[in-house]
């Protein structure tokens, strides 16, 4: 079997993306298998079949890369892939489609509406009425791009630059709490959840830096047990898990929360179908804490594609 890792791009997580590749192929090296590294391109369909791809461990993330874009160009040419497929890595990529179904499904997650750039040049919207302070984020953006804090009035110009990655965009309630999140991957076909950590710590030990009282988590990351009850901390594994099932998701994601402090609420904020997997990211971390070996987790989700695919080709 040759694994092609397909990473970087021209997305705003390219250098992300980049660092997780080169984690997953050296553990995949170190396992024997045969492996290349792949930097996403135009041509990236002939690139596979020049290099006879057997199988892709997918790495790009954002926009026009792990938003379905690449999924689909694979799953048109029946090359299996890690991840999720194109319609479901579409839907978890946009964050506006996914508060639609969350709020369909019964997911707690922030009060939220939208926003668009039209109705925000001509000062149609209420914002009073809506209430700060608020986050405005852009909905097919990873990380920490395209996202401001709306404390007041004096801030809403910061919404314009937020309206430089989408149009329209996403307004939602400021949570004043605590960040947490759930790592979910598939073992010989079942769906393994990880223990729900708060991630709030560098390696230094030092705190997290926050911008604009947002958590923005770049470079390495650390994660803490939880300082909860162990009744909330369970029932947010379970919402984790069927937050990855309604969405579609497949083989791998992490379901990220805020706590909302003194209140024994939580509110999922998003899924991410194309997680952090080099060894600093915040699921291999959550993994190490729950037992689980960073290098067994990345053969697993690779075999869990492999195993899909065979599925795959055996109902046809």
């Amino acid at each position: 079997m040759k694994i092609a890792i397909v990473y970087g791009g021209w997305s705003s997580e390219a250098m992300a993306s980049a660092k997780n590749a080169r984690s997953i192929e050296e553990v995949l090296r170190d396992k024997g298998y045969d492996v290349c590294m792949l930097e996403f391109g135009r041509d990236m369909v002939q690139t596979l079949r020049r290099e006879k791809a057997d199988i892709v461990y997918l790495c790009v993330q954002g926009k026009h890369h792990g938003d379905g874009t690449l999924q689909a160009m694979l799953e048109h040419e029946g090359i299996p892939f890690t991840g999720s497929g194109a319609r479901a890595a579409a839907l978890i990529n946009d964050k506006i489609l996914c508060k639609l179904l969350f709020d369909r499904c019964g997911v707690p997650t922030p009060r939220w509406t939208i926003l668009s750039k039209e109705q925000y040049e001509r000062g149609e919207f209420d914002y009073s009425g809506f209430g700060y302070p608020f986050v405005a984020k852009a909905p097919t953006q990873g990380g920490s791009f395209g996202i401001e804090l709306i404390r007041s009035p004096e801030d809403l110009g910061k919404i314009a630059h937020v309206f430089q990655y989408d149009d329209p965009i996403l307004l939602e309630e400021f949570i004043d709490g605590d960040f947490y999140t759930v790592g979910l991957f598939e073992k010989d076909g079942k769906l393994v959840t990880l223990k729900c950590v708060e991630g709030v710590e560098t390696l230094s030990g030092e705190k997290v830096e926050k911008q604009n009282d947002l958590t923005l988590f770049t470079g390495e990351y650390g994660v803490e047990p939880p300082e909860l009850d162990e009744k909330l901390l369970r029932e947010m594994e379970r919402t984790a898990e069927k937050v990855f099932k309604i969405t579609g998701a497949r083989g791998v994601g992490r379901v990220d929360f805020m706590s909302a402090r003194d209140a024994g609420a939580f509110y999922v904020l998003e899924i991410n179908a194309v997680p952090g997997l080099k060894r600093g990211s915040l699921m291999p971390r959550e993994a190490a804490y729950s037992g689980v070996r960073y290098e067994d987790m990345v053969e697993d989700i690779l075999l869990s594609a492999w195993r899909t695919a065979g599925e795959e080709e055996d109902d046809v």
